[in-house]
This record gives C-alpha cells, sequence and structure tokens, in this order.
C-alpha cells in the first residue's frame, strides 16, 4: 500500500479537513492556543498548538517532514495564508511564496505592486491622523476611504465626502491606509488557479448596508451568481485574471473583491482563499463547483478543474439579519419559514434577553437565511420575504 500522504492545516477548518481525509491523507493541524477547533483534534494525526509566529515552530516541522515528508501545506483562515506559505517555502512544500502572499494582505503592498505593474494607477497612502486624510484627499479628490491596511470583515472602514466629515482613525494594532472611492456595484470574483491558469469559477452580487450612513460597507447578503450582463461578466472575469497574473498568484482558491466604476472594474482588495459568508456554499449551489474540493484535489493530486454536473438551483442567495440594536425580548416565526421550498438553512441564534450590538462589521450580525432558486433575483427574493417574516421584539 502506497504510503499516506501528509498535509498541514493552518488554522483548523472543518470542511477543509473532511476533504483532505476523504483523499486518504493525513493531517498535521497547526493552530492557536486561544484559537483552536477542539473537534478538529480526534481526526487529525496530531495538532500542534502554537502561536505562528513562535520560532521553535519552523524547526519542529521541519524534523517531522524530514520523517514523513509533507505533500501540502493549506490554510483557510485570514491569520493563518502567510503563516501557511512561510512554512511551506521553509520546508521546500510547493505553495504560493509568502512574498506573493504577503501582498495580498497588505493593502499598501497591493496597490504598490498593481502601479509598478503598470495595471492600476490607484493611490494609496499610509495615514495616521485626520491631518494626514485631509492632505490626501487635497491632493486625489474626494470621497475617500480610510481602512486599516491589513483588514477584513469591514472592520473600521470609514468613507469621507469632504474635509469637514473627516476624523481622527481609530486607535488599532494596525496601520490605515487611505484610497480613493470608487463608485459603483461591488462584487466578489471566486476563482481558482492552476500552474498559473485562472477559471474563474463564480462571480458573487454584493448587499451593504447602504441605509445605515455610519457603517455602509458592511456587507448583509450576497447572491451567486452576480446580476450581470453577459458583457459585463467577460470584462470582470479578464481583470480578475489579469490582476491575479500581476500580483504573481498561479495557484489555489482566491477571493478577489472589486467596484463596477463607469469606466470599469477596480480591484478593492483580494485573498488567497474561498471567500467567508457561505460564499462556497453558494457557489456549489448555483454552479455545482465545490472550492475545497478543487483546492484539495489540486494540491493533493494535481487534478485541474473539470465542468462539474449542472447545478439544481442555477443560483443561491444569503442574507443576514440586521434588527436595530436592543435587548431581546422574543423572537417568531423561524419555525414558520424553516424547511420551506428553497431554504436551505435559517441560522437566528437568538433568545430572550440577548443584546444586539450595533451592525458595525461582519462579526456582529446576529443570523442568516441561505436560498436557492432558479434565479439571482427570485433567490434574494426569498431571503427577503424570509427575514421579513421573522419577528423580532426589542424592548
Amino acid at each position: 500500500m502506497a504510503d499516506r500522504q501528509q498535509v498541514v492545516v493552518v488554522g483548523g477548518g472543518p470542511g477543509l479537513c473532511d476533504r483532505i481525509r476523504l483523499l486518504g491523507a493525513d493531517i498535521t493541524m497547526v493552530d492557536r492556543p486561544a484559537g483552536y477547533d477542539p473537534s478538529l483534534v480526534p481526526v487529525a494525526k496530531r495538532t500542534v498548538l502554537s502561536e505562528y509566529d513562535d520560532p521553535s515552530l519552523i524547526p519542529l516541522l521541519r524534523a517531522l517532514h524530514r520523517e514523513t515528508p509533507f505533500s501540502a501545506v493549506l490554510s483557510l483562515t485570514e491569520q493563518g495564508l502567510l503563516p501557511a506559505a512561510r512554512i511551506a517555502e521553509e520546508l521546500g512544500v510547493p505553495g504560493l511564496p509568502a512574498e506573493v502572499v504577503a501582498r495580498t494582505r497588505d493593502k499598501l503592498a497591493m496597490r504598490t505592486r498593481l502601479r509598478d505593474g503598470g495595471f492600476s494607477t490607484a493611490a494609496c497612502s499610509v495615514v495616521r491622523s485626520a491631518a494626514d486624510v485631509r492632505d490626501f484627499a487635497a491632493e486625489h479628490g474626494y470621497p475617500v476611504i480610510v481602512k486599516p491596511r491589513h483588514g477584513k470583515g469591514s472592520e473600521h472602514v470609514a468613507r469621507f465626502r469632504r474635509a469637514e466629515d473627516v476624523v481622527e482613525p481609530p486607535a488599532i494594532d494596525d496601520d490605515f491606509v487611505a484610497e480613493p472611492f470608487f463608485p459603483g456595484d461591488e462584487v466578489s470574483v471566486e476563482a481558482f488557479s492552476s500552474a498559473g491558469e485562472h477559471h474563474v469559477i463564480a462571480i458573487t452580487g454584493k448587499i451593504t448596508q447602504d441605509d445605515d450612513p455610519a457603517n455602509p460597507f458592511v456587507e448583509i447578503g450576497h447572491v451567486v451568481p452576480a446580476p450581470l450582463g453577459p458583457e459585463t461578466a467577460a470584462a470582470v472575469s479578464a481583470y480578475v485574471s489579469a490582476f491575479l497574473d500581476v500580483m504573481g498568484v498561479t495557484d489555489g482558491c482566491t477571493h478577489t473583491e472589486l467596484r463596477l466604476t463607469p469606466s470599469g472594474p477596480e480591484v478593492v482588495e483580494t485573498h488567497t482563499r474561498v471567500g467567508g459568508d457561505s460564499i462556497p456554499t453558494l457557489v456549489r449551489q448555483a454552479t455545482g463547483y465545490d472550492l475545497l474540493d478543487l483546492l484539495v484535489d489540486w494540491s493533493l493530486r494535481r487534478a485541474r478543474p473539470r465542468r462539474p454536473e449542472p447545478a439544481a438551483a442555477g443560483a443561491a442567495a444569503i442574507r443576514y439579519f440586521t434588527p436595530p440594536p436592543g435587548r431581546v425580548l422574543d423572537v417568531g416565526g423561524v419555525q414558520r419559514w424553516q424547511g420551506l421550498p428553497g431554504v436551505l438553512k435559517l441560522h437566528l441564534p437568538l433568545k430572550a434577553g440577548d443584546r444586539i450590538p450595533p451592525i458595525r462589521d461582519s462579526r456582529t450580525r446576529v443570523g442568516y437565511v441561505l436560498a436557492t432558486s432558479s434565479s439571482a433575483e427570485q433567490a434574494v427574493e426569498l431571503c427577503r420575504r424570509v427575514v421579513a417574516g421573522v419577528r423580532i421584539e426589542l424592548g
């Protein structure tokens, strides 16, 4: 019997680990002591609890690699992406170079790469004060977006339309960057790359919290496919393929967020992982492609994407509940909508006595409904009906 393949998984992930095991490989899980998933310990061959920057981690993995060589080092968690790339590089295991992953995690480095590669002229600058933001806007114009240099999940993102709106950036453990605001609809592109060949698997439409002036960029819904015409979809796909080339991405999953400006697509940020917010589930329901299957099959077997069986639904959407802040008195209607044709999942873990915070980022949302239908419009409408039909009484 052939030796079993050995895979390092940084940051856990039950879906990823399940697929690795289905291919008959053993898992060495590396995760931080404060954040690991205890349910994954029994499925791993070994678990290493360590901070990702612990200087003893690489020597430990190198010793294991000498005994039973690792075939791949994988991660789907934002904080684990760069450590995984560094581990693979140190061990000589195939994977994206750490330099490539690092510039996807750093918004200033991304903009610098795009400018140097002649791909985009969009400005970007580190700002440490309101005065810095005003200076940036004086040169590049309003509106201006200010966000953490290594941020995620719409946290601490602010848009300033004029000089008198600008406030001091909050005190966090990161730099802030200022960029021009790109007008237009927002989409994300879910792609998979193999040996430098890019496959656009799906384009996801975004629903943002536009009616909340304090937190307008929090994503409260997604739909696959995005409601785009064929010419626009083709332009987006070509743009993202060229963007990934410039960034140096050759392998694996990517989740790239764009604005469709009047002059064409403009990248906002990219990640060398699948999208969050159940986007892989939406993609699987709408297209038949399983992004995690693609990643594991390529990493362990070098299997390139093949056309899947036609998806039954054709479209899928997710919508988050966004009630106003307050104390929950009662929740009603959840059972009424559970199991409705097209409703795949209704998750609303609220109970009497819970306090709902203001919806400031992806972590403060309180629940969601995930639905499928034959068209994007119908899937979005079904989600809207369910959200409207659930009663959350606040006191």
